[in-house]
């Protein structure tokens, strides 16, 4: 009887189930949406009970598809997306929507609380990630003490996704992975475990997190109704995964010294293998564990990137997209053709993907996206240019800081939806200045989960023999040494940009206030 491992990816906008045969084959997939909640400006939720619904929807999907017989999966592993936070009661019923990892409601705590209680440099010694970044749970944390007491008393676990959606599908409790445990605020990075200073500092119950669990671990069995819910056979494996990034990086293949990964897709993420214990020197990159290594990574994030090309499709390709609708080419696809035609450096234009504030290294919620350099010369197509390269140059910031933390990458292996642009592919190699590698497998995130799944179930001995049998490179995109030197130009007038229009009282200062 042949053997299969299937991979849930549990992302911000929507669910993925994937199925895949053990050379790393796509054999079933399926996917399902779910929404977001806006209530505030900056506020990012939403509800546990409709994703479950979702993801046990794209689970019947994949298995729907998937030609062979549900026996013959042995196990599922989890992706999940990290930093959400989720109080739930004894039951695993959440008692308030989920707050999102975009979500930026803590960020006054951090200046007004956190600064006081711990140096940074301490606390980012101890956790691994910035103090000054509202993205991790730890500012969420304290906001839903002090704004929320009832729901915070009433909470049995603050969950993140991960082991929230590993108790909804049959584990026997709650388990965070270490790969996710560093985004609670709470955790010991280097020793893998909660840190009881940190814990008392921020006046939060140890007993309230879920227990810390190494990705690959088996901690249940599917059972009937959950069978009948979501289509695997009873008895099949659960196994515990990593964060969608982690899982992202193991499905890439980045366990070995020299590679990164690259996502561009709702967020950005630059991550890099490090085989020593590792800190940013100027306390920018997060710092996590490497899926099923017991290594590190270390990784910056664009909160919005490849979501700024889809804002861009949304508000200005109203007629690449009727075309679309006509033809069925996909809109990016038109946007594309229209974007080859213009030079690198879109004619002078400069974007700044600010869309959410910005991320690594710069950690400021009141950034907003610009465009700078228009005049009437200028065209539909240069703007589309100057975004693409925009979020690559905010991508070029992550590099840099991984740089002086003394990591050397030869190659970067890219993920995300923007890879299916050729153009795209190409920028990246210009901007970074390294090979971009592009994977057989597209769901990388899911394939890592799965790889997991398959340490769990005992089909592998440990991940390194996973990602020899089931990951695969294809395409590789060199720099081109004229258009490298352009974009370093173009590089420094995106940081002179952002310094000028982040100064204390200053442009992005006062349009914050005016919101």
């Amino acid at each position: 009887m042949a053997e299969y491992l299937a991979g849930i990816d549990i992302g911000t906008t929507g669910s993925r189930c994937c199925i895949f045969d053990l050379t790393g084959e796509l054999v079933g997939i399926g996917y399902r949406e779910y929404p977001c909640y806006y209530p505030k400006s900056g506020w990012v939720e939403q509800d546990g009970n409709i994703l479950i619904e979702q993801t046990f929807e794209a689970c019947k999907e994949a298995l729907d598809e998937f030609d062979g017989s549900p026996e013959e999966i042995k196990a599922v592993g989890f992706s999940t997306q990290r930093s959400v936070l989720g109080p739930v009661d004894e039951n695993n019923n959440p008692l308030m929507n989920f707050i999102g990892w975009q979500d930026n409601r803590g960020a006054d705590i951090i200046e007004d609380k956190f600064k006081k209680i711990i140096s940074e440099e301490e606390y980012y010694e101890i956790d691994g990630m910035p103090l000054g970044s509202p993205t991790p749970i730890l500012s969420k944390l304290i906001w839903l003490k002090e704004n929320k007491p009832d729901v915070y008393e009433k909470t049995a676990v603050f969950t993140q996704n991960q082991d929230y959606f590993l108790r909804e599908f049959g584990a026997d409790d709650n388990y965070v992975d270490v790969c996710d445990a560093p985004f609670f605020g709470v955790f010991d990075v280097d020793k893998g475990e909660y840190s009881d200073k940190l814990l008392e500092l921020f006046d939060l119950p140890k007993e309230k997190f879920p227990k810390i669990t190494e990705p690959g671990t088996k901690v249940g069995e599917i059972s009937k109704e959950i069978s009948e819910a979501t289509g695997f056979a009873e008895g099949t494996a659960i196994v515990v995964g990593a964060g969608d990034q982690n899982c992202a990086v193991l499905g890439a293949g980045v366990i070995e010294e020299g590679l990164a990964s690259i996502t561009l897709g709702t967020a950005g993420l630059c991550i890099a293998y490090s085989g020593e214990e590792i800190r940013d020197p100027n306390g920018a990159m997060m710092v996590t564990g490497n899926a099923g290594t017991g290594k590190w990574q270390i990784e910056g994030i664009s909160l919005a990137a490849a979501s700024s090309f889809r804002w861009y499709r949304d508000v200005f390709a109203d007629i690449e997209k009727t075309m679309s609708n006509l033809t069925g080419e996909d809109t990016y696809n038109y946007i594309s053709q229209q974007i080859a035609n213009v030079d690198p450096g879109a004619n002078g234009l400069l974007f700044l993907p600010y869309l959410t504030g910005a991320g690594t290294p710069r950690y400021n919620s009141k950034a907003r996206g610009s465009l700078i350099g228009l005049d009437f010369s200028h065209t539909k197509p240069e703007i589309a240019r100057s975004v693409m390269e925009g979020v690559t140059l905010e991508m070029k910031d992550i590099v840099e800081g991984q740089k002086a933390a003394g990591v050397e990458i030869e190659k970067y292996r890219v993920t995300g939806g923007a890879t299916k642009s050729n153009l795209w592919n190409q920028i990246q190699a210009n901007v970074y200045g390294k090979p971009i590698q592009l994977l057989q497998v597209s769901e990388v995130t899911a394939l890592g989960a799965a790889i997991l799944g398959g340490v769990g179930a005992g089909i592998f001995d440990d991940v390194y023999e996973g990602v020899d049998q089931m990951v695969t490179t294809t395409k590789e995109f060199k720099p081109e040494p004229e258009n490298v030197s352009l974009y370093n130009k173009l590089y420094e007038s995106y940081v002179k940009t952002y310094n000028a229009l982040s100064k204390e009282d200053g442009v992005f200062e006062k349009l914050a206030k005016l919101r």
